[in-house]
Order: C-alpha cells, then sequence, then structure tokens
C-alpha cells in the first residue's frame, strides 16, 4: 500500500496551509511531526477526503482520492481525532460498535463476526471493565482510547491518528504504540501526527516534518530526529539534549 502527494497546496481565504507539498510512502507507520500551525491536521483531512486541495492530488494505492466513492472513503481510512467528539450518552460499547457501520448490511444489524471483533479489541485496549458506562462519564484519556478502539473495528487499510496519545498516561500511551506496531504488521497502514518527539521515535517508520505548510524534511525517522533538524522545525537557537 502506498500514499503519493503530488503538488499538493491549501489555502484559507488566501493564507496558505500547504504550500505546494509533494513526497511518496510505503511506509506501514508515517509520521507528521510539527508545531501548532504547521499544517499537519489540514493534511491528514486531505488525505482523507474531508477536504479538498486547491491544487496538486492525492493518490492511495494509485488512485486518485477525489474520484473515490464515500462509500469506499469509509472501508479504506478510520480517523481518530484530537477534537471534542459528542457522544450523545452513549455507552463505550456503542460507541465502539460505530466502527463496524461500513460494513452492516441494510438492516443494519451487529452480527455474530461483528461482535468478536469488537469484543477483541475491547479487551486489547483493556476497555472491558468500562464498556457499559456511558462515555460522557469517562476522563478524557479514556475517551481517547475508545477513539482509539472504534477505529480499530473499522478494520480499515489506512488508519488516520490526530495527536492519539494526547490526554493519555505513560502506561496507555506504551499500549498503544504496542497496538500500533501489531495492527502495521498484520497490513494496516498508519499515518499519524503528534508533537511527541518520543511517540514519533518509538512509533513510526518514516517521518515527515512540516514546518508552515513547507517540508522542512522526510525520510526515515531515525534519520531526521536529531538536534538540527528539531531547532529548526521549532525556531530554537539551542535545544537541550535530553529533549531529542
Amino acid at each position: 500500500m502506498s500514499i503519493k502527494l503530488d503538488n499538493l497546496t491549501f489555502y484559507y481565504d488566501n493564507k496558505i496551509v500547504l504550500n505546494n507539498l509533494s513526497f511518496s510512502s510505503n511506509s506501514s507507520i508515517l509520521g507528521l511531526l510539527g508545531p501548532n500551525g504547521s499544517g499537519k491536521t489540514t493534511l491528514v483531512k486531505i488525505i482523507m477526503g474531508l477536504l479538498k486541495s486547491k491544487f496538486g492530488k492525492v493518490y492511495i494505492d494509485d488512485s486518485d482520492i477525489e474520484l473515490l466513492k464515500p462509500t469506499d472513503l469509509a472501508r479504506i481510512f478510520s480517523f481518530v481525532s484530537q477534537d471534542y467528539e459528542p457522544t450523545y450518552g452513549f455507552s463505550v460499547e456503542e460507541v465502539i460498535e460505530m466502527g463496524r457501520y461500513p460494513y452492516l448490511g441494510i438492516f443494519g444489524f451487529i452480527g455474530k463476526d461483528d461482535k468478536k471483533i469488537i469484543n477483541e479489541i475491547i479487551e486489547l485496549l483493556c476497555l472491558d471493565s468500562i464498556r457499559k458506562s456511558k462515555t460522557d462519564d469517562l476522563s478524557s484519556g479514556e475517551k481517547q482510547k475508545v477513539r482509539f478502539a472504534r477505529s480499530l473495528v473499522q478494520q480499515p487499510k489506512y488508519m488516520i491518528l490526530d495527536e492519539p496519545t494526547s490526554n493519555l498516561d505513560l502506561s496507555n500511551k506504551i499500549l498503544i504504540i504496542n497496538v500500533l506496531k501489531e495492527i502495521a504488521d498484520f497490513g494496516t497502514k498508519i499515518i499519524l501526527t503528534s508533537h511527541d518527539l518520543s511517540f514519533i521515535k518509538e512509533s513510526t517508520n518514516e517521518c515527515l516534518l512540516l514546518r508552515k505548510g513547507n517540508i522542512l524534511s522526510f525520510g526515515k525517522t531515525k534519520n531526521l530526529i536529531n538536534k538540527d533538524n528539531i531547532e529548526k522545525l521549532y525556531d530554537l537557537n539551542k535545544m537541550p539534549k535530553w529533549a531529542y
């Protein structure tokens, strides 16, 4: 599976957000790293077809994203947003079940096979003790894990995660890293954004450094996360050694 950007440009009200981006990746886990306002969230929304670029193209497995039907996109992509999502009183289990909706038949019933997938993911993410709880009553970190679980049960070809470790403590961050690596080994391609240098270093194979809507650098994560690149990325005069 592959993703390719060809001269991609996007702007709001004449303000350029993404400026002529081009790259291609076959990596199993691709990280997008950059400060606030660098264009990371806008880029992943364009990749998924939620926003349309002003110029340029996005290709997923050699297919132009703009030519794919919404039903195709719903099965290709899942998305874990960092933004608040109202859950309208639904339980944890009910929210996670929503990840199976693209696969339900005409009557919309959750079948035995769907239930098996849902139960496996709930157990994997240690959510069984709160599966009947109202999602609105959970902590921010627990809600983030529920969104992640919903994304997993969708079984997409591409999983997009926007700041997936926000509000997570260290033990849950380690859990997410291990789960991401496991599902990537089974063929799901993962694209994630993060401010967290340690998370990017531990979880990704390739990394795109994005600064003010431009590509600062792209390549193997282990080669990119270094003092010089991070100082340029965040406009730092001097970066303490512990930070990278």
